[in-house]
């Protein structure tokens, strides 16, 4: 924070900081408790429920949540392109929780782990880092989100920079799973 800010613009920026740390953890904590609910609920809302359970998933910062299994078992009774299309939508929108904590709490990150090489990678090739960790099905993206918010990476940029990969990511399961329907088909016949 500056110091030449006045005291309530700092104690405003600090209660959304603390506000906004809340949600994102209370949204972590009742998506993985709730999380067979949240897919029963939306199982019959199709293209709607990917994105709505992509962005629950995604905002569980480091927190596991079934967004993979989710996105297969759309791909194989809806259209696989758009399952990933609608899925990479919903977890970079999601994954906004990860840039948030970095972005308003940059000492909590440090505390991460593998903060230093993913720092490196960051500084080094912010643009591709988030790319390729965006495409692979890891939690690494989550700490390379939250060192994007920290170090004011723009948000435009690390939406630019992980749609993509997500896209790659979330359209392969999407067809693994309708792969997987097409098999059972096969092999059941």
């Amino acid at each position: 924070m500056a110091s030449d800010s006045p005291p309530a613009r700092q104690w405003l920026r600090r209660a959304a900081q603390i506000l906004g740390l809340a949600a994102v953890f209370t949204i972590a904590v009742l998506a993985v408790v709730f999380s067979e609910q949240v897919q029963e609920r939306f199982a019959g809302l199709g293209y709607l429920a990917v994105f709505v359970i992509t962005i629950v998933a995604a905002a569980t910062v480091i927190l596991p949540a079934p967004g993979a299994v989710s996105v297969a078992a759309f791909g194989a009774v809806l259209n696989p392109w758009l399952v990933g299309l609608v899925a990479a939508s919903g977890q970079t929108l999601g994954e906004l929780s990860g840039y948030y904590i970095g972005w308003s709490g940059r000492g909590i990150v440090q505390n991460v782990r593998g903060y230093a090489t993913i720092k490196r990678w960051m500084d080094r090739h912010g643009v591709a880092t988030l790319f390729v960790l965006a495409m692979i099905p890891n939690p690494v993206f989550d700490v390379a989100g939250m060192i994007a918010g920290a170090s004011r990476f723009g948000v435009i940029k690390f939406i630019a920079a992980s749609w993509p990969g997500r896209a790659i990511k979330n359209t392969g399961f999407a067809f693994a799973g309708a792969l997987g329907i097409e098999l059972l088909g096969f092999l059941g016949a």
